[in-house]
């Protein structure tokens, strides 16, 4: 499983390479029940995925039409994530969260980007489980 080699911190997916890159190692558990709108659950998940997209540039390029894609694509990314986890009979839940609060923590990456969904995903493993964060765009 992909979580088990990955050291705990924050990350961003690069869809095009298929490869994770390291913004900041540490545990962030506490960060990550704080951003998903202080519920426990994407602190005590293996990972909490922050779907994040330049709105700026795709409502420039595309109008309010844009906008509508982009739901439709995340979508479909978080039920492959979704269909993913089940399939390997882990949990999975789309949550709420601080918008800005986000940004800021994935900053300076993530600056200008807009939280579009979060998921948190994997077994609750309790405190001694350690929370991925990723940002995927």
């Amino acid at each position: 499983m992909l979580w088990k080699s990955v050291a705990p911190g924050a990350y961003f997916f690069h869809r095009e390479r298929g490869a994770l890159e390291c913004l900041k190692q540490g545990n962030f558990r506490s960060e990550a029940s704080y951003l998903g709108l202080e519920q426990e659950l994407p602190g005590e998940a293996s990972a909490a995925v922050f779907y994040m997209a330049d709105l700026r540039l795709i409502l420039d390029r595309f109008g309010n039409q844009g906008y509508r894609v982009l739901q439709l694509e995340a979508g479909i990314l978080r039920g492959k994530l979704y269909l993913a986890a089940f399939a390997q009979r882990l949990e999975a839940t789309g949550l709420t969260f601080f918008d800005d609060d986000v940004t800021k923590f994935f900053s300076p990456h993530a600056e200008g980007k807009s939280v579009i969904f979060l998921m948190a995903a994997g077994k609750s493993r309790g405190p001694a489980c350690q929370t991925r964060l990723a940002e995927l765009a």
